[in-house]
């Protein structure tokens, strides 16, 4: 087997354990809210992890199913109780049915609508037997005054409606630190283990493989199984990131290609609308927060400070590169020629005809002499340039200029101008991302 196929089965086999370590993070998750229909479909699931989450029958609803139960064990073999054992029962049934309604035992938990219902249950069924609308303790007295004749249609109705009421009904022990008990992590144990040797394992490979250019860098890159591989419940959520992440090479590898599926393109494009739409959001919202600074005279504010801190530097950079440039124009002919095409334009009509000397040789002349007079002038200024007294002159005249331009910038009729610039600027860039009312505009 090659190499690449060794590796993809590996990523096979990787996103198996990763689905299903999240299979069981959202069962166990979903496992208090689900507990009463698991108890009707699976109750054997129940009795299983119910241990795993601190929880067991509570007593006061466990009695009383315990104690129904075994009436209808021996309602349904012979010899059938005794009316005498049949008010034993019932007697004892109904005292356990009134500490329910006292004590409320479903209500710690958050049950209270399942001990409501098998109040309402008991009350119904009195009224539609025995067409009597009665109060929930005396439906229940009425409920549990067993005879020969009635014992059987009561027990049916209790197996049918009223056990599976009281089963869903439960205690919670809590640990030591005042949380409930939850083991939770014995079943997640081994997936953490199994998940550390692999990264470790891949670090090991990337760093032989000289996959980034430090050893550190692998943990930064996968940073999202570092929190995944951290044994906090809150930080259970990043191993998404190492499915998505492991879909995505065996997508790339084309084991896995949903891309051409329709639910693939719907998701891409629902994706990408609401990426546009956030993105565009967050724009708007920028800019909305630049034109309160703008209102409120920030952004000039911002930009005289910013002035300020870098004259000294302005003035260092236009000192040092003035003879620089100066000596790059020098070499350069555009300059020389400009100059000459300028004087020729110029007295190309205006030089008169001299004896002995034409007009196109005196514009030769006057050419010459202006290139020579335009170099001699850019040796002299770039020689100034570079001296300390040019660089002090010329830095002298930026800090002039700083401050003229400074002085302006403070004018009230100028920074209004900007302002509204400014305003009108960011208003049309946020009708890019957002349909503004034309009152918005006018501000």
């Amino acid at each position: 087997m090659s190499r690449q196929r060794l590796e993809t089965a590996w990523d096979v086999f990787m996103l198996i354990a990763a689905v299903a370590n999240l299979i069981l993070i959202l069962f166990d998750l979903s496992y208090i809210s689900l507990r009463p229909t698991y108890i009707k479909y699976l109750p054997q699931l129940v009795r299983w992890y119910d241990p795993y989450k601190g929880i067991e029958p509570h007593w006061l609803t466990h009695a009383y199913q315990k104690l129904a139960d075994s009436l209808h064990q021996e309602w349904r073999h012979s010899p059938r109780p005794t009316p005498e054992r049949l008010q034993a029962f019932g007697d004892t049934l109904y005292v356990l049915s009134l500490r329910i309604l006292s004590e409320r035992p479903y209500e710690r938990f958050g049950l209270m609508g399942y001990q409501e219902l098998l109040k309402e249950k008991v009350k119904t069924f009195v009224q539609d037997q025995y067409g009597e609308k009665l109060s929930s303790s005396e439906a229940f007295r009425r409920f549990w005054q067993l005879t020969r004749e009635n014992t059987a249609l009561h027990l049916d109705f209790y197996q049918r409606e009223l056990r599976y009421l009281l089963q869903v009904n439960y205690y919670r022990h809590y640990d030591l630190s005042g949380d409930f008990v939850d083991n939770f992590w014995r079943l997640d144990l081994p997936f953490l283990i199994f998940f550390w040797i692999e990264f470790w394992g891949a670090w090991i490979v990337a760093i032989r493989t000289r996959r980034y250019a430090y050893w550190w860098m692998y943990p930064v890159a996968h940073w999202y199984d570092v929190l995944a591989l951290t044994p906090l419940r809150s930080l259970r959520w990043f191993r998404l990131l190492r499915i998505w992440n492991l879909y995505l090479r065996l997508n790339r590898s084309k084991v896995i290609n949903f891309s051409n599926t329709l639910v693939a393109r719907f998701l891409t494009q629902q994706s990408r609308l609401i990426a546009k739409a956030i993105s565009d959001e967050v724009a708007y919202q920028i800019l909305e927060q630049i034109k309160r600074q703008a209102l409120q005279g920030e952004e000039l504010r911002i930009s005289m400070r910013v002035m300020e801190e870098l004259r000294p530097v302005i003035r260092v950079i236009i000192s040092e590169e003035a003879g620089p440039l100066m000596s790059a124009l020098r070499r350069s002919p555009a300059l020389t020629a400009l100059v000459e095409e300028s004087l020729a334009q110029g007295l190309e009509q205006a030089i008169p005809s001299l004896p002995g000397l034409t007009a196109e040789r005196l514009l030769n002349i006057l050419q010459r002499a202006a290139r020579q007079a335009t170099e001699r002038l850019l040796q002299s200024a770039e020689a100034y340039l570079q001296s300390e007294s040019g660089k002090k002159a010329l830095g002298d005249l930026v800090e002039e200029f700083l401050t003229h331009l400074q002085g302006r910038l403070q004018s009230p009729q100028l920074q209004a101008h900007l302002q509204s610039a400014i305003l009108t600027t960011l208003v049309q860039l946020q009708r890019n991302f957002r349909r503004l009312p034309e009152t918005e505009e006018k501000k």
